[in-house]
């Protein structure tokens, strides 16, 4: 068995209306409920993205909370080099793994990633 509590549903509201999924997903099963949460200004935060929706496209991009710090374990700590280096290896992996921007503008949000991270 699978815990899953994050979904993406992306949907044209012209051909699909909310109550028709929300009564689809209460018929399923009946311990599942679905507390959406709606797009505001075109985009929306899901896990650690946020999804700006365009015309004919979806524009994907690292989500940072207000209420992150940036705050790591100080290197000279007394706690081992691993748990120093845990936060900067998850970082880093998931620059190189999310589907930031086209192509053309990968390079560039990957340098303003890494510039953050560098800081």
């Amino acid at each position: 068995m699978r815990y899953v509590d994050d979904i993406l549903i992306i949907f044209n509201i012209t051909k699909i209306k909310l109550h028709t999924i929300n009564a689809y997903i209460s018929n399923t099963h009946n311990n599942i409920k679905l507390n959406p949460t709606h797009e505001e200004h075109s985009s929306i935060k899901y896990l650690d993205l946020t999804i700006l929706s365009k015309l004919t496209k979806l524009k994907v991009d690292i989500c940072r909370k207000q209420t992150t710090t940036d705050t790591t374990i100080n290197f000279l700590s007394n706690h081992p080099i691993e748990e120093k280096m845990t936060a900067f290896r998850f970082h880093i992996t998931r620059m190189h793994s999310l589907p930031l921007d086209p192509v053309k503008k990968k390079k560039q949000n990957k340098t303003k990633e890494w510039k953050q991270y560098k800081q």
